[in-house]
């Protein structure tokens, strides 16, 4: 069976990718520069130099493709150019499933994010969710966008599922909630911050199992990829626990958190750098999500790892790695 794979290079692409080479898929994947199809083609993988945003550059790339993975988006709370969210998420998008319009492909699965489904604050969104577009972030509106283009390709019958995954994390995680566990884990990190805030948790293994299982899913049903809605304060507590370090009970005040930011974005205006601390992605951590994913359990058959699994596991790999020290 042939796949085509957009987003490949990323975070949850390079796991994607090695799990249907594993399972015997005809791997085809799409690059942007010569140094990954160099990198991707020594390890066997189909490579083709594209770029989403301009659909002349992929023409003809899916005739003969059964199944693609659409995962290729910027998931960042921090741009140099905020029109790069809409450029590439929502017309990177329309592109791809123009050109897919004109093939037989069998089934197109939609990688999107709670973040496109996210409700206001203590409420818990689900596959039925409608954004109130109160939107935290560009990358959240973008994202919003994406799906209404996926609404509108799916009504001139392209066989779309979407999945709706939550904060993704696992070994190699360096993103922002990595980063955080390893600075607990590494005493590092001494303060609390938005403890109250949750975070729709879910580990990486479990993103691509429901990945590859939704091709048998039918066309038009979303699935929220969630495995536990935890709080910040918790993440903090499991972390202490399994390293076996006393509780950290300071909490940073969330006017400290912001004038952080500003101090960050001020400074970042002269180095033309990411700020320490993206406002967006603030707004974004002070207001939390959380998301049900019973749909996906009972439809799939699965069972999510919990958070203080997800956790067990992230701080064994980065203890591996060098990443946490052992006191």
């Amino acid at each position: 069976m042939k796949c085509f794979v957009t987003g490949a290079t990323g975070y949850v692409g390079n796991f994607l990718i090695d799990k249907l080479k594993n399972y015997s898929f005809d791997v085809h994947i799409l690059v942007r520069n010569q140094s990954d199809y160099d990198k991707y083609s020594s390890k066997g993988y189909k490579c083709f130099l594209g770029d989403l945003r301009f659909p002349d550059t992929f023409k003809g790339y899916f005739n003969d493709i059964d199944y693609v993975f659409h995962l290729g988006n910027i998931a960042s709370w921090w741009l140099n150019r905020s029109q790069d969210y809409y450029d590439i998420n929502v017309t990177g998008t329309y592109n791809l499933l123009n050109e897919l319009e004109k093939t037989d492909v069998k089934k197109i699965i939609h990688m999107s994010s709670v973040a496109a489904i996210r409700q206001p604050r203590g409420i818990i969104a689900d596959e039925n969710s409608k954004h109130n577009e109160d939107f935290e972030s560009q990358y959240s509106r973008s994202k919003y966008l994406t799906e209404k283009q996926i609404e509108i390709f799916l009504k001139k019958g392209l066989p779309i599922v979407t999945l709706n995954p939550g904060v993704i994390t696992g070994p190699e995680d360096f993103k922002t909630f990595g980063k955080t566990v390893i600075g607990i884990a590494n005493r590092k990190i001494k303060s609390k911050f938005c403890p109250d805030s949750y975070i729709p948790l879910v580990y990486i293994d479990d993103v691509i199992n429901i990945t590859i299982k939704a091709l048998d899913m039918p066309i038009g049903n979303k699935y929220v990829v969630v495995g536990e809605n935890v709080k910040i304060s918790d993440v903090f507590d499991i972390v202490c626990s399994i390293k076996n370090l006393p509780k950290i009970k300071n909490i940073t005040p969330i006017w400290n958190l912001y004038l952080i930011s500003y101090l960050s974005h001020f400074i970042s205006f002269f180095t033309k750098s990411r700020p320490k601390l993206p406002i967006e992605g603030l707004k974004a951590i002070i207001l939390g999500a959380q998301a049900n994913s019973k749909k996906t359990c009972d439809d799939f058959k699965f069972t999510f790892m919990s958070a203080e699994e997800i956790l067990k596991k992230c701080i064994g790999w980065y203890e591996k790695n060098n990443y946490i020290n052992n006191y």
